[in-house]
């Protein structure tokens, strides 16, 4: 097996030309892959016609040639056809090509670091000087062959090897300065030619670079003065609409993402910078539906807000604190006190009315809804001198439980509600108590005083805040400059006390603009690699995770250790422990928690993630080179709830080796994943990617609930969970004690648990090397008014009783299982504990 995935057939110039290709393949998540479509092909020598005969490869793969990389998927998760109109393609794209003079030598790529790089000349050839350990420098020639607005194609005359980039990783002067010396766009005798700049500035829009085809459109309404050609004035009208159309689609575009991201003065701001005039059609009408949600949530927003503040007033006498504040100032307020006829549970829902304020979101205010619905009525009511229907502590009192609850948990009965709140404040109580002895008598205190369903507590904790919830106007950790830039809005903080790690974990932290603790977050874990700043890997991402509202953390893992990732379990803290953390002090979006990385931090992603699967609803693993004899060839299966996107380059080596062996394995099966192959590229960080990667994302959460149970019909579609280490023995509602896992051979032989839940609440397990299992058991999984039966590898365990046992919700467990996690999403009421009697 050759340690690059190309095709038999491909040859410099069709790979060049792969980008005009026309076919799509949409995956099920609605996202888009355009290229040629081909299958992965092999040949055989025919000894009658003495020539090699082209065939498909048994165990090949379906890809797509997109020009500047290789998409790998699974013909499982495709859907190949027409396209709906609202899914923007790459468009026919003007192309520029430099004759390539032949070959000089066929030397093999040589294994140094480039010390030099040279300038391109007028041909588009540069040459490097590659640093080779124990001989004299070499010097590799390179030529840019293709380029057009999507990707450039490199080819060397001097050794066998080829490379590919997309456009848009280029610095922009680069491109315009290498574009400015071909034959097409050169101006020799320095007259500016209007078509040329026209053509110029059509490449830089198709390149996305819309500024500066602005610019470039500037620069020639400047040098040129005189009469365009017919054609070359039909051209430039039709950029200059193209312009227009650019600016009004990336507007809107910008929009619809500010409002998903919950960022509503931004938001706001765009829709007044709407180029209305010179838009068409479907951009204003998408721009309409967006300021049409814009307003629909502000409004319901601000209606809430002035609502509570008024009731909150009323009920507590504000309004003749306010009165005595403008006669007297603000001393008023340090000798203010409460009517003395106020009742306590007055006092007490309006101090958690104002926690509710203080909370509010316009993405949250729907769970206070019928709030804001009796709260006009009683406006109306009060306005047109009639009966009140309602008290104020009635209106407050469905804010509060509302609040709590969620829109359909709203009650106008004040003990309701406060019960509620109480039992929200002590869930939180018990979250932010680190000894047991303390969480232990903060339930026992509750268990006392409050009596609520574990269901409804389990509701509850849904929606709770951060624990801990971060000072946004007096942050804690230290403030990260980049370079200049002082105010980044990236902090560097430490995590309570790990295991191994008694004075914490490091990582860097930078929450997107507008971010309120009242929305739920997605995250972004990166994992750099030695010899890569987490500085500077933070600023890379920062651009897109605010666009798309991302809270980005990267722990500082690098130098903590021997020199790169050593696949040690013990070390996955510096992602589980510093996700909790973040979780602790933001509003995190446990079902949209992300996680990538470059090199050796890729290498991690892929530990982390295939340990840990329940984890994450992503893993974009960037030039990874994982390790298949002594994990992945048993981790590989934990992958089949876990959507992969890797991206490599074909000149990783064993990287590019291994991580065949393992989709070899994913895409039969139909597992959630993908693979970009850049041509000619190693182990680096793909910014071009990055986009597609936030699209990617935005199409995912993680799997979670009776989803988990299996991966599809009938056991040969299964896959058992595998474990080699004691660290990663819990996998979404099952979870394994005393693992034996061991070798044979050479090979690893994993540990295995596997389990579904049947019909009459019968769970079945199946576990190898297993002494002790837990079953976690949430609310949907079984009835809970029945007895829960189990057989493990066929039999009934020791002791349990053959008609099952019936379990109750169990409050201790809920919460402390939350406790360790932090996961609002997925919660567990209980849990069967069982020994296994291995074959």
């Amino acid at each position: 097996m050759t340690a690059r995935l190309t095709l038999a057939a491909a040859t410099l110039a069709g790979c060049a030309a792969a980008a005009l290709g026309a076919d799509v393949v949409i995956l099920k998540d609605g996202f888009v892959i355009q290229g040629n479509v081909r299958k992965e092909m092999t040949s055989t020598f025919d000894k009658a016609t003495g020539r090699d005969i082209p065939m498909v490869k048994a165990n090949g793969f379906d890809m797509i040639d997109e020009g500047a990389k290789l998409t790998i998927f699974s013909t499982h998760a495709k859907q190949l056809g027409a396209i709906s109109p609202d899914v923007k393609l790459r468009p026919a794209m003007k192309a520029y090509e430099m004759p390539f003079p032949g070959r000089k030598a066929n030397n093999p790529l040589p294994a140094g670091a480039t010390i030099k790089t040279g300038e391109y000349n007028a041909k588009w050839i540069r040459t490097l000087t590659v640093a080779v350990s124990g001989a004299a420098p070499e010097r590799v020639d390179q030529q840019i062959t293709y380029m057009d607005p999507y990707f450039i194609y490199m080819v060397s005359a001097t050794h066998l090897w080829r490379l590919t980039y997309r456009t848009a990783e280029w610095d922009p002067k680069l491109v315009r300065k290498l574009l400015l010396m071909h034959p097409d766009i050169a101006e020799p005798d320095g007259r500016c030619d209007p078509a040329k700049r026209v053509a110029l500035a059509k490449f830089m829009l198709d390149a996305g670079w819309l500024q500066i085809a602005k610019d470039e459109v500037d620069r020639l309404k400047k040098d040129f003065t005189g009469e365009m050609g017919k054609d070359t004035k039909e051209q430039h009208e039709k950029l200059l609409k193209e312009i227009d159309q650019q600016t009004a689609e990336l507007v809107v575009r910008e929009a619809e993402l500010a409002l998903a991201a919950g960022r509503y003065k931004y938001a706001a701001e765009l829709l007044a910078a709407f180029p209305e005039k010179t838009a068409g059609p479907k951009e204003v009408a998408r721009l309409a539906r967006v300021a049409a949600d814009l307003k629909a949530s502000q409004e319901r927003y601000d209606t809430a807000r002035r609502l509570l503040r008024g009731l909150i007033d009323e009920a507590t006498g504000l309004p003749a604190l306010n009165a005595r504040i403008a006669a007297a100032g603000g001393p008023a307020l340090a000798t203010w006190q409460p009517p003395k006829n106020t009742p306590g549970l007055t006092l007490d829902l309006a101090a958690a009315a104002e926690q509710v304020a203080a909370e509010l979101h316009p993405d949250s205010a729907l769970r206070i809804e019928t709030f804001i619905t009796l709260g006009l009525q009683d406006e109306r009511q009060r306005r047109d001198g009639a009966a009140r229907t309602k008290t104020p502590d009635q209106l407050l009192a469905s804010a509060v439980s509302g609040w709590a609850k969620g829109k359909n948990g709203a009650t106008p009965k004040p003990e309701n509600a406060m019960t509620l709140w109480r039992t929200r404040e002590a869930v939180l109580a018990y979250q932010r108590a680190e000894a047991l002895n303390d969480r232990t008598a903060v339930l026992g205190a509750y268990k006392k005083n409050i009596s609520l369903s574990i269901d409804e507590i389990a509701q509850m904790i849904s929606l709770l805040p951060p624990a801990n919830a971060e000072d946004l106007d007096h942050r804690t950790g230290t403030p990260v400059e980049l370079g200049a830039t002082k105010d980044t809005g990236i902090y560097r903080r430490t995590t309570l006390p790990v295991f191994g790690h008694a004075l914490g974990l490091d990582y860097l932290v930078r929450v997107p603009p507008e971010y309120h603790h009242g929305r739920q977050y997605p995250v972004l874990i990166v994992l750099s690699t030695p010899g890569i700043r987490n500085e500077d890997m933070i600023a890379s991402l920062i651009p897109q995770a605010d666009k798309n509202g991302y809270i980005l953390v990267v722990p500082e893992w690098t130098g903590q250790f021997g020199k790169g990732w050593e696949w040690k379990g013990e070390d996955h803290v510096w992602v589980t422990a510093v996700l909790r953390d973040v979780v602790r002090h933001f509003t995190v979006d446990n079902d949209r928690v992300f996680m990538t990385g470059v090199g050796d931090g890729a290498n991690m992603a892929m530990d982390v993630g295939m340990s840990h699967p329940d984890l994450f609803a992503g893993v974009i693993p960037m030039g990874p080179i994982p390790d298949w004899r002594n994990l992945f060839i048993a981790y590989w299966q934990n992958a089949q709830k876990l959507p992969f996107y890797v991206v490599t380059g074909e000149q990783t080596g064993e990287g590019i080796s291994n991580l065949r062996l393992i989709y070899e394995k994913w895409m039969p099966r139909g597992y959630p994943s993908l693979m970009s192959v850049y041509k000619g590229r190693g182990v680096e960080w793909f910014a071009g990617e990055v986009p597609s990667v936030f699209d990617w994302m935005g199409r995912k959460t993680r799997v979670n609930g009776t989803a988990t149970l299996a991966l599809g019909n009938g056991a040969a579609a299964r896959q058992a969970w595998a474990m080699l280490r004691d660290t990663d023995t819990r996998f979404y509602w099952l979870q394994a004690q005393g693992i034996e896992p061991g070798r044979l051979g050479g090979a690893v032989v994993p540990a295995t648990m596997i389990g579904d839940v049947r019909g009459n609440n019968l769970v079945d397990l199946r576990a190898e090397k297993v002494k002790h299992v837990t079953i976690w058991l949430s609310s949907e999984m079984i009835d809970w008014t029945k007895p829960i039966r189990v057989q493990i590898n066929g039999s009934l365990p020791d002791g349990y009783p053959r008609v099952g046992r019936k379990l109750e919700p169990n409050l201790e467990i809920l919460l402390e299982d939350y406790y360790e996690r932090g996961d609002r999403r997925t919660l567990f009421l209980n849990k069967l504990e069982l020994d296994v009697r291995n074959r």
